[in-house]
């Protein structure tokens, strides 16, 4: 497997949990907000064998959790082998998507814990195009929704990094609704999206961090709605907190 980058323990990643931070190299989507684009490199990280990563994280003690982010992990031929063995040592494990390789997800479903989809637009083909600059197969994401979705042991959140200059109310609505009728059971979660060195000094003034006021403005219309699943923010005002909470 291709490592760009290990974080030996984090608060952040997996909510209420210490975990290990596992970053894999490359991405089939060419999103230019990303702040790890250097993980998109052909030249970056290294490789590691399944029983080096097992040694690193079983003499881990403080940990509970292992986060396996990237890039995006469904690219790695031997995630399922590493999940499996990852839940041999009594670790959580968590995996972080862009939702493109439902068959990936239905592989590993019986050997994680916990997924968190970036849902980084409304499933229209023009629209992401945009945002994640490829032409994403709709029907791929769809099915991975469907599949965790589904499953009664996996914790299942879906996120979307709102990027000012990028994304609108429109585009929030239509994946809000989207989620509704699929009667997604999870964790929704709209984050802030805050400007970092990974993404290039040259899109600091192209994508813009929406303030807090914008964000519970964005939410406000759907205070009332009954949706199946939960809504929270996630901004630096507020952290992470429900959207009961925030009005």
């Amino acid at each position: 497997m291709k490592i760009g980058g290990i974080i030996d323990i984090s608060t952040k990643d997996i909510p209420n949990r210490a975990s290990m931070v596992i970053f894999t190299v490359g991405c089939n989507f060419k999103c230019e907000f990303c702040h790890n684009k250097y993980l998109l490199a052909p030249d970056v990280g290294k490789f590691y064998g399944i029983d080096q990563l097992l040694k690193i994280i079983g003499s881990n003690s403080l940990v509970s959790g292992v986060s396996i982010t990237g890039g995006e992990p469904t690219l790695q031929s031997d995630l399922s082998t590493l999940c499996q063995e990852i839940q041999q040592l009594g670790k959580y494990v968590s995996i972080d998507t862009n939702g493109s390789h439902p068959d990936i997800i239905e592989n590993i479903l019986p050997y994680i814990n916990r997924i968190a989809l970036d849902l980084k637009g409304p499933l229209n083909q023009e629209r992401l195009k945009v945002i994640t600059g490829v032409a994403v197969k709709l029907e791929d994401i769809e099915k991975t929704i469907d599949l965790v979705n589904k499953s009664s042991k996996v914790e299942f959140e879906i996120r979307t990094t709102y990027v000012g200059n990028l994304l609108t109310s429109e585009d929030l609505e239509n994946m809000l609704m989207f989620l509704n009728q699929k009667q997604f059971k999870g964790t929704y979660v709209l984050q802030q999206y805050q400007f970092l060195e990974g993404v290039g000094e040259q899109f600091k003034q192209i994508f813009q961090k929406p303030e807090h006021d914008a964000l519970i403005n964005l939410l406000k219309p759907y205070q009332e709605i009954d949706f199946p699943f939960q809504i929270f923010l996630r901004d630096d005002i507020v952290g992470y907190k429900n959207r009961n909470e925030l009005f």
